[in-house]
């Protein structure tokens, strides 16, 4: 087989993906610029793990609850708690040189979760009080203790999902992409075309019409015969 071949074979295959997967891309970016469809804040969440208020828990470390580093989701029960009412506050592992770090969780609305959800194992409805996505001790929370008035549970996650900066992002890239196959699809398709119709005209007509008796491109003799 040609190159010549191989090359029509990948611009036609490039047509398909590039007409279809631009669409389909710019549907992403869609739901995820107006959180809806699989962008849509959750309603279930399986939690890592149930304290009391005043309690403190090993999130980290040995003897924790297994939770990742990174950022994770506090809950409470029952699900009328005031968000605002919630503090908590942090500690990391004693570390090597004997320093224990500690603060406050800063707290950051849990944007990819809807105002009650429902625990997937034990079907208590929670209140998303906070996520520890902000400050410093994100990554140090190696215990934790929460207060809050009218709390009886509170729980950690790390089913928070996507934050409302993370789903605009990964829109302007599916819309960016999307955009750029749609461009380039249909160019090769009026390229394909284009070369289509060339190869359809006549060789004696390549160069134009016939002109009159004896003169022009693709001129005829007198006589009638060439």
């Amino acid at each position: 087989m040609r190159f010549r071949d191989l090359f029509r074979g990948a611009v036609a295959m490039w047509i398909v993906v590039g007409l279809l997967g631009g669409p389909s891309l710019l549907l992403v970016a869609a739901a995820a610029f107006t959180a809806t469809g699989p962008f849509a804040p959750h309603s279930t969440v399986t939690t890592d793990a149930q304290f009391s208020p005043g309690e403190e828990i090993t999130v980290r470390g040995t003897g924790g609850v297994g939770i990742r580093p990174g950022d994770f989701v506090i809950l409470a029960a029952p699900a009328t708690v005031d968000p605002a009412a919630v503090t908590c506050e942090w500690k990391s592992r004693v570390y090597s040189t004997g320093e224990q770090r500690s603060g406050t969780v800063e707290p950051v609305a849990a944007e990819d979760l809807k105002a009650v959800v429902t625990d997937s194992r034990s079907g208590v409805e929670y209140r998303p009080v906070m996520t520890t996505a902000r400050g410093t001790g994100w990554m140090e929370i190696d215990h934790l203790t929460c207060r809050g008035e009218g709390v009886e549970t509170f729980a950690v996650t790390e089913s928070g999902g996507m934050s409302a900066s993370d789903r605009s992002t990964a829109g302007a890239v599916a819309a960016v992409f999307g955009i750029v196959m749609i461009v380039t699809g249909f160019i090769a398709l009026h390229l394909t075309r284009r070369h289509g119709r060339q190869r359809t005209v006549p060789p004696q007509l390549a160069s134009g019409p016939p002109g009159p008796y004896g003169t022009g491109p693709g001129a005829y003799p007198r006589n009638g015969r060439r």
